[in-house]
């Protein structure tokens, strides 16, 4: 249900883009339903959800007596791809995943960062998709204001209008504007779901303010028994819907009829979104970015716990990122969303972001629209004015401060200072990976690097790291070349900040401009937190002197201690104690003029988070310290050199 409403904004791209061609929607009952009443289709074909397409023969031999030139494979199956190809469909466009790339003519290859797919939205995944087969197969241009409405839709009927007027009359129903409808359940699976005698206390709440609250919930057994569970622990009458089956279009027409929704993140949600209905939506297992479609009118209450969103349907935990949200903050919400003073709540923009830390579950990436990348949705239409949202624009870019050092080779970094209004200014660090050259292209096929472009390593250490609560620069867009092996990636500056190789040398007079400089034991323990959860995440910097480690305050005056150069962070397989042990003799290297040995001590049980040394964090240690030493010896020999060349 919730892919096909994320899937209207594409819908309603193609119709918009083709307005002469004879469009036909394939799609399973439920599908079907959810779309009825959609003006974008000029005819359906109804396909059965669980027929296996070598079998299907009456829908293969329709689908090749109707002679389609074209077929828009929105569903990622095997099967989907394989009844077009089976069908004779000449033109068969869609994502190359799951082994299908052999039965399209277009395959798309799906936004990816190296071996997990990119963090986009659903419903800009279809939209890339059916940009792709407008611009690459059918050769239309897709209108710019259509490529800018991202708004889901959907209709209703006068059969479902009819439908709900008669169940209202059935529960004596007359006054519309205070029904509010709660979703509990979710086919996810259990951990995506809010404790049901919560709901049952908020529906208390919502129903001594004199609105009517209805339990919607799925026809299955374990939805029915949340449902009935909310029903028999309110203490105030509500009105659940299993006890009166409805169509999905009639679900569709009371949605449409509710002042609210609050519900976990499910598929009516979007139903919700669809009709402009403000709505509360409880995140906990499951990642928010992936159903984003910027509606003004939700409310989106997720809490930061240690363990990101697992996408686990059962909580091998506690369930902590649901049941510490409390029945006040979602009545709060409610209450706010309910109020008739209450504005469409402010869309995130790129104001908003700058001067603050990157917090990757509430920011989203639009994949790139020339070559194989993303970019920010907040700044693309900064990056659109300065000519920097493509990759040929921003290897022909030639603004910005040119920042130079030993060893660059092919890769070129610039220092960008782009006007975001007249008294305000966003800085941006690119880095340009120009053709690496024969040797370094043999190297790099011998090696983890192989066929994969430099740039996409910092992203995607950025992301990753980020969602593991890791403070790292904002990433703002990336992208690569294949063909020609090139590949860009830029970052937004931490908001006042500095290394802490050029702070420490300064203590004294940076003192003032930073609190956590004014606390040695605090700065300690910090640094510590932020190396030891590094490393409990399974990652390795390789390069973690101070000169990466940057002290930052936003525009809250909020401090906090952030990665940089994040090109060679990586997850050992193998002989991970062996980058540990680097990690940590790079940070004491670089450390070791400004802390005492009682200062590495405190470094050391913090990191270690106990209050003596065991003896196999002794063996730690010491190897830490022979690196030290080797790192030392070849630092000295590198200096040596230097003098005699000169």
């Amino acid at each position: 249900m919730g892919d096909a409403i994320m899937c209207t904004p594409a819908l309603r791209r193609l119709r918009q883009s083709l307005p002469h061609t004879r469009i036909t929607y394939m799609a399973n009952p439920v599908v079907r339903a959810i779309l009825d009443g959609v003006p974008w289709a000029d005819d359906w074909l109804d396909c059965d959800k669980s027929g296996v397409a070598l079998c299907h023969m009456p829908l293969l031999a329709d689908l090749r007596r109707r002679k389609f030139d074209t077929a828009v494979v929105m569903p990622n199956s095997f099967r989907s791809a394989l009844t077009v190809r089976l069908a004779g469909v000449k033109k068969r466009i869609g994502y190359n995943r799951d082994g299908r790339g052999i039965l399209l003519t277009c395959p798309i290859p799906v936004p990816r960062l190296l071996k997990r797919r990119a963090p986009i939205s659903m419903g800009d995944y279809y939209g890339f998709l059916t940009d792709k087969a407008i611009e690459l197969v059918l050769a239309a241009t897709v209108p710019s204001n259509a490529k800018a409405d991202n708004r889901l839709q959907l209709f209703t009927s006068e059969n479902d209008r009819r439908e709900i007027d008669e169940l209202l009359h059935l529960w004596s129903l007359t006054n519309e504007k205070c029904m509010v409808i709660m979703v509990p359940g979710g086919a996810f699976g259990p951990s995506k779901c809010w404790p049901a005698e919560r709901f049952a206390q908020l529906a208390d709440k919502l129903t001594e303010q004199r609105y009517c609250v209805i339990i919607s919930c799925a026809p299955n057994a374990a939805e029915r028994q949340i449902a009935e569970q909310i029903t028999s622990l309110a203490e105030q009458p509500v009105y659940n819907l299993s006890d009166n089956s409805i169509s999905l279009g009639g679900l569709k027409e009371l949605i449409r009829r509710c002042c609210l929704m609050i519900a976990n993140d499910t598929g009516p949600c979007h139903i919700a979104a669809a009709f402009n209905v403000p709505m509360v939506t409880i995140f906990g297992p499951t990642d928010p970015r992936w159903t984003v479609t910027g509606y003004d009118k939700e409310i989106r209450l997720r809490l930061d716990v240690d363990c990101p969103p697992c996408q686990k349907p059962t909580c091998s935990r506690d369930h902590r990122c649901m049941t510490e949200i409390t029945v006040d903050n979602v009545y709060a919400a409610a209450k706010k969303q309910l109020s008739p003073s209450s504005a469409a709540a402010a869309q995130q923009n790129i104001n908003n972001l700058v001067g603050t830390y990157y917090s990757p579950f509430t920011e989203s990436f639009t994949p790139l629209s020339s070559g194989i990348g993303l970019i920010h949705k907040d700044y693309l239409p900064l990056l659109e004015q300065q000519n920097l949202a493509s990759l040929h624009d921003v290897f022909a870019y030639q603004h910005g401060q040119k920042l130079t050092k030993p060893g660059l080779g092919a890769r070129q970094r610039l220092r960008l200072e782009l006007p975001l209004n007249k008294n305000k200014k966003v800085v941006v660090y690119l880095k340009r990976y120009d053709y690496p050259g024969p040797i370094r292209l043999l190297r790099q096929w011998l090696s983890r690097h192989s066929r994969t472009a430099e740039a996409v390593y910092d992203f995607t250490a950025a992301i990753s790291l980020a969602e593991n609560n890791i403070p790292v620069a904002r990433p703002i867009a990336y992208g690569t070349q294949s063909r020609r092996r090139r590949s860009f990636v830029m970052f937004e500056e931490l908001p006042h900040a500095d290394a802490l190789e050029r702070l420490l040398p300064q203590w004294s007079q940076k003192k003032t401009d930073y609190d956590l400089l004014r606390n040695k034991k605090k700065l300690l323990s910090q640094t510590a937190q932020l190396v030891r959860r590094l490393h409990n995440c399974g990652f390795c910097h390789r390069d973690l002197y101070l000169a990466h480690i940057f002290l930052g305050r936003d525009r809250t005056a909020c401090e906090r201690l952030s990665l940089i150069d994040l090109h060679r962070v990586f997850t050992p397989a193998i002989l991970r104690r062996r980058w540990q042990v680097k990690d940590l003799a790079q940070l004491y290297y670089s450390a070791r003029t400004y802390f005492t040995a009682a200062d590495v001590m405190r470094f050391l049980l913090e990191y270690f988070q106990s209050d003596r040394l065991t003896t196999g964090q002794k063996r730690l240690i010491h190897a830490v310290y022979r690196k030290t030493q080797r790192i030392a010896k070849h630092d000295q020999n590198r200096i040596r050199k230097q003098q005699k060349a000169q």
